[in-house]
């Protein structure tokens, strides 16, 4: 299993507009290849005995059920999953006494994975088969090996995300 990534160059400190500039990864997804919800559906189906109809009704009224809570006030704890939960976007106010309800300007729907699923990127626990390839190296013809210093400037290599975002997707919402 291979991880793309491009590098990209951003502050440090994305708040401070004098802080060093860094080097960072942004993983690559290939977004015309998304498994979508019948994919899901027909491998889960082939291997739990539930047709794939039937499994693509589970699932979409899992996400109606799914955004019901989570609009009731209540985190959504899926044993083996992870948790789904709600946080409040606004721009913010100097005291805390300024702030009102009507200073909410959005909400996102956040997700922390269980250990379960939690994919591992260093250490004794890396997760098993996984791997990094850098999409410049791949594209350049140069390498695969991620090992090293290709020498290239990370602000140019026409990555998707510009500097200082983080390419998490963050004002995307999957509910709908």
């Amino acid at each position: 299993m291979s991880i793309l990534f491009r590098k990209v160059l951003r502050r440090s400190n994305p708040a401070d507009k004098d802080s060093a500039k860094k080097v960072y990864p942004v993983i690559t997804y290939q977004y015309t290849n998304a498994a979508d919800l019948d994919e899901m559906a027909k491998v889960i189906s082939g291997y739990s005995g539930v047709s794939e109809g039937e499994t693509i009704s589970v699932l979409k009224d899992f996400r109606t059920e799914l955004k019901k809570f989570l609009l009731s006030g209540r985190s959504v704890n899926i044993d083996g999953l992870g948790y789904f939960y709600l946080a409040a976007k606004s721009n913010g106010t100097d005291k805390a006494d300024d702030f009102m309800a009507t200073d909410i300007n959005g909400l996102r729907i956040c997700f922390r994975a269980n250990r379960d699923i939690r994919i591992v990127a260093s250490g004794t626990t890396r997760s098993a088969g996984l791997n990094f390839k850098d999409v410049d190296r791949i594209n350049d013809g140069t390498s695969e090996d991620n090992s090293g210093d290709d020498g290239k400037d990370p602000s140019s290599d026409g990555g998707d995300t510009p500097s200082g975002d983080d390419g998490g997707g963050v004002d995307d919402n999957p509910l709908g």
